[in-house]
């Protein structure tokens, strides 16, 4: 089987194709079934498929092409401001409640997901450059009351290294960080925890 023609519609979608990318670009499901028995392509989940290079694809390609609507935040996000040394052993993920949640059930990259209500979803969304992908990411002050407000749920190591390198960090906004404590209610416990350190 000529694969060429069908790969060129994977490069153009960055290694990951919907099933309707695929048929929209005049080709029948089934192809899809040939490719993977002959192990060029892999599912990703249903509907998702990634075609199989000898360079592996990024883990933020698969994460922005699946997930659109999910956010980094907690670990993950702490890690790529330098605020744990620990590398996240999963992707952590913040969707709306009301998400799927077999939408999540993949095998790869891990993921460790939070079913957040609306009105806490949309407070500090940013979008950085991560491995070239355009992803989003809860910036640094809703990053630090997510984690004040889980703080029993995560290592005492992790949670007071985070704290003490925000707390010293150049970039900070302070009072952004206390308008958002505000509208997520961790406000007294933000200001009690950030006076220790500030």
């Amino acid at each position: 089987m000529n694969c060429e023609k069908y790969k060129k519609v994977f490069d153009e979608n960055n290694g990951i194709v919907k099933l309707s990318d695929f048929t929209d670009a005049g080709y029948h499901n089934t192809v899809i079934d040939r490719l993977i028995r002959e192990g060029k392509v892999i599912k990703l989940r249903p509907g998702f498929y990634e075609w199989q290079y000898e360079d592996v694809i990024s883990e933020a390609v698969i994460i922005n092409k699946l997930y659109p609507d999910a956010i980094v935040c907690m670990d993950s996000a702490l890690y790529y401001y330098d605020y744990t040394e620990r590398t996240p052993g999963a992707w952590h993920l913040a969707v709306n409640k009301n998400s799927s949640k077999s939408r999540f059930k993949i095998d790869y990259p891990k993921l460790k997901v939070y079913y957040v209500v609306e009105k806490y979803l949309k407070i500090g969304i940013a979008e950085v450059d991560f491995e070239g992908q355009v992803i989003r990411i809860y910036n640094r002050e809703k990053t630090i009351c997510d984690i004040i407000r889980y703080e029993k749920k995560m290592d005492k190591e992790v949670f007071n290294k985070a704290i003490r390198s925000y707390a010293t960090d150049s970039n900070k906004n302070v009072g952004r960080l206390m308008e958002y404590a505000k509208q997520m209610n961790v406000e007294k416990k933000t200001k009690m925890i950030m006076g220790m350190w500030m």
